[in-house]
């Protein structure tokens, strides 16, 4: 059980999983979006935005050692409708980089600082992975903060509970050495063993988020982990959808009944989805999203 969830928790840093970190880093320009930054909670948090005056606002947290344009895709898709607002959260892309902490409490501070420190009166708040349980906290901790929950793939069981934090430093050196090695070969690595089928410019904002993110990142397996969804979800009152990779039969059932406790939303498997669900099935995830969205206006 132990290695098996060690194999687990290994891919998904590749999934999801810097430049040298005493290198400082700058974003290039990416298609007509702002690239900003502001202060929340005593850090610099980046973010990439599409923009447009009265525009209901879109907020994407992606997941561990990826970066905000690992959502471009998704976020074109939308941009015409919404004000799409792609953060690098702490320790990862363009944002700072502190030493600590990295626990869950604090990237909510750092996503509800940020929400406060640009003005946005209830936005959209979509999360991938990690992404997934930061914004499930924050709804739950700041209830009338969104208008709606989108979680893609979010952690729904406590596995971290049969391992041992001495095997953190292992992850770290993994996410070092990823730092270092050169991007043709990170693209490489992914196109033929991780993730196959993606497009050309999936594989370069993957490798770039991995050139960019801390070790440090990895604290946040410590202590509770990306919390426990059972204890979160009861306190989420905004509409929530869950969209989760393809799973056997048994893990279905765990999903749905973790699901059942929020107040008002569901979960859907997409079909031979993995834990990229945006990037393996693009138009199911689009549309899910698409019925979601139009459903909360009327």
């Amino acid at each position: 059980m132990r290695s098996l969830l060690f194999l687990l928790l290994v891919v998904l840093l590749f999934s999801n999983c810097n430049r040298s970190q005493n290198q400082t880093a700058e974003p290039v320009p990416y298609m007509h979006w702002e690239s900003n930054s502001v202060m929340s909670n005593g850090i610099r948090l980046h973010y990439w935005r599409t923009g447009g005056d009265q525009k209901p606002v879109i907020i994407m947290v992606h997941g561990i050692t990826d970066y905000g344009l690992n959502w471009a895709r998704l976020a074109a898709k939308f941009e015409k409708e919404y004000d799409i607002i792609m953060i690098d959260a702490r320790g990862h892309g363009f944002s700072q980089k502190p030493d600590a902490p990295y626990n869950i409490e604090t990237h909510v501070e750092d996503l509800a600082g940020l929400i406060n420190a640009l003005g946005i009166h209830m936005p959209i708040l979509i999360g991938h992975s990690m992404g997934g349980s930061i914004i499930a906290l924050t709804a739950a901790t700041y209830p009338d903060l969104p208008a709606a929950v989108i979680m893609e793939d979010p952690p729904m069981e406590d596995a971290l509970e049969y391992l041992t934090e001495d095997i953190i430093p292992q992850w770290k050196e993994q996410v070092r050495i990823q730092t270092i090695t050169p991007k043709q070969e990170l693209m490489k690595r992914a196109q033929k063993k991780y993730h196959p089928g993606w497009p050309a410019f999936e594989y370069d904002h993957w490798a770039e988020s991995k050139h960019l993110s801390s070790p440090n990142v990895i604290d946040i397996l410590q202590g509770n982990g990306f919390g426990d969804p059972r204890k979160i979800f009861p306190n989420i009152t905004a509409p929530t959808l869950i969209l989760k990779a393809d799973a056997e039969e048994e893990y279905r059932k765990r999903h749905l009944e973790a699901a059942a406790l929020l107040p008002n939303g569901k979960l859907v498997h997409v079909q031979g989805a993995g834990h990229l669900i945006r990037n393996d099935k693009p138009l199911v995830m689009e549309n899910e999203i698409r019925d979601f969205l139009n459903n909360l206006s009327r």
